[in-house]
Protein backbone atom coordinates (compact mmCIF):
# COMPACT_ATOMS: atom_id res chain seq x y z
CA UNK A 1 0.00 0.00 0.00
CA UNK A 2 2.95 2.23 0.76
CA UNK A 3 3.78 1.90 -2.76
CA UNK A 4 0.46 2.82 -4.17
CA UNK A 5 0.41 5.78 -2.59
CA UNK A 6 4.18 7.60 -3.74
CA UNK A 7 2.60 6.01 -7.50
CA UNK A 8 -0.43 8.05 -7.66
CA UNK A 9 1.32 11.44 -5.86
CA UNK A 10 4.01 10.98 -8.78
CA UNK A 11 1.18 10.22 -11.38
CA UNK A 12 -0.27 13.78 -10.60
CA UNK A 13 2.98 15.54 -10.75
CA UNK A 14 3.47 14.21 -13.81
CA UNK A 15 0.26 15.38 -14.80
CA UNK A 16 0.18 18.38 -13.63
CA UNK A 17 3.74 19.23 -15.31
CA UNK A 18 3.45 17.81 -18.78
CA UNK A 19 3.70 20.05 -21.63
CA UNK A 20 0.77 18.75 -23.45
CA UNK A 21 -1.03 19.67 -20.64
CA UNK A 22 0.01 23.50 -20.70
CA UNK A 23 -0.32 23.50 -24.36
CA UNK A 24 -4.32 22.68 -23.83
CA UNK A 25 -4.50 24.97 -21.48
CA UNK A 26 -7.09 27.92 -22.50
CA UNK A 27 -6.82 31.43 -20.67
CA UNK A 28 -8.84 34.82 -21.44
CA UNK A 29 -6.93 37.79 -22.08
CA UNK A 30 -7.60 40.12 -19.54
CA UNK A 31 -10.30 43.04 -20.28
CA UNK A 32 -8.34 46.52 -19.31
CA UNK A 33 -11.20 49.02 -17.48
CA UNK A 34 -12.67 52.03 -19.09
CA UNK A 35 -12.13 55.24 -17.60
CA UNK A 36 -15.27 55.57 -15.14
CA UNK A 37 -16.80 58.69 -15.68
CA UNK A 38 -18.05 60.46 -13.35
CA UNK A 39 -18.96 64.32 -12.27
CA UNK A 40 -20.07 65.36 -8.20
CA UNK A 41 -21.78 68.35 -6.75
CA UNK A 42 -21.24 68.89 -2.80
CA UNK A 43 -23.27 71.05 -0.66
CA UNK A 44 -21.78 72.14 2.25
CA UNK A 45 -22.89 71.89 5.76
CA UNK A 46 -24.89 74.84 7.69
CA UNK A 47 -24.94 75.33 11.21
CA UNK A 48 -22.35 73.28 12.10
CA UNK A 49 -24.44 70.05 11.45
CA UNK A 50 -24.35 67.04 9.65
CA UNK A 51 -26.17 68.12 6.61
CA UNK A 52 -23.69 67.95 3.85
CA UNK A 53 -24.17 65.99 0.77
CA UNK A 54 -22.40 64.33 -2.03
CA UNK A 55 -24.44 64.10 -5.33
CA UNK A 56 -22.65 62.14 -8.22
CA UNK A 57 -23.86 62.13 -11.67
CA UNK A 58 -22.45 59.19 -14.22
CA UNK A 59 -22.41 59.76 -17.93
CA UNK A 60 -22.98 55.82 -18.41
CA UNK A 61 -26.30 56.08 -16.63
CA UNK A 62 -27.16 52.63 -17.40
CA UNK A 63 -24.27 50.81 -15.55
CA UNK A 64 -24.68 49.85 -11.66
CA UNK A 65 -21.69 51.79 -9.49
CA UNK A 66 -21.09 50.99 -5.42
CA UNK A 67 -19.20 53.79 -3.91
CA UNK A 68 -17.37 53.02 -0.75
CA UNK A 69 -17.00 56.66 1.33
CA UNK A 70 -14.19 57.11 3.75
CA UNK A 71 -13.83 60.01 6.08
CA UNK A 72 -10.98 60.59 8.92
CA UNK A 73 -13.91 59.62 11.85
CA UNK A 74 -14.99 56.09 11.54
CA UNK A 75 -18.50 57.26 12.11
CA UNK A 76 -18.89 59.04 8.68
CA UNK A 77 -17.47 56.06 6.85
CA UNK A 78 -19.80 54.10 4.47
CA UNK A 79 -19.56 51.01 2.76
CA UNK A 80 -21.56 49.54 -0.81
CA UNK A 81 -23.20 52.99 -1.77
CA UNK A 82 -25.48 52.55 -4.86
CA UNK A 83 -27.45 55.57 -4.22
CA UNK A 84 -25.97 59.03 -6.11
CA UNK A 85 -26.90 61.15 -3.21
CA UNK A 86 -24.92 60.34 -0.09
CA UNK A 87 -26.30 62.17 2.40
CA UNK A 88 -26.06 63.49 6.11
CA UNK A 89 -22.30 64.13 5.99
CA UNK A 90 -19.82 66.21 8.59
CA UNK A 91 -18.00 68.73 7.16
CA UNK A 92 -14.33 67.01 6.39
CA UNK A 93 -12.25 65.74 3.84
CA UNK A 94 -13.86 62.42 1.86
CA UNK A 95 -12.04 59.54 -0.31
CA UNK A 96 -14.45 57.91 -2.37
CA UNK A 97 -13.45 54.81 -4.16
CA UNK A 98 -15.96 54.05 -6.80
CA UNK A 99 -16.71 50.72 -8.14
CA UNK A 100 -18.08 49.31 -11.48
CA UNK A 101 -19.18 45.61 -11.75
CA UNK A 102 -16.80 44.81 -13.81
CA UNK A 103 -14.28 45.51 -10.84
CA UNK A 104 -12.87 48.59 -12.33
CA UNK A 105 -12.61 51.50 -9.88
CA UNK A 106 -12.05 55.52 -9.61
CA UNK A 107 -10.80 57.59 -6.84
CA UNK A 108 -12.36 60.65 -5.63
CA UNK A 109 -10.65 62.96 -3.11
CA UNK A 110 -14.12 65.68 -2.20
CA UNK A 111 -14.14 68.80 0.85
CA UNK A 112 -17.60 69.19 2.29
CA UNK A 113 -17.04 72.56 4.29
Amino acid sequence: MVGFKYLTCSLFVFAAWSPLRMESLQVEPVKPCDEIQVTYKTKHTSGNQPNGEIELKFKDNKQTYTSYLFCGDNKNNRLEITETKITELNAGDYNLIIRSKEGCTRHLTIRIK
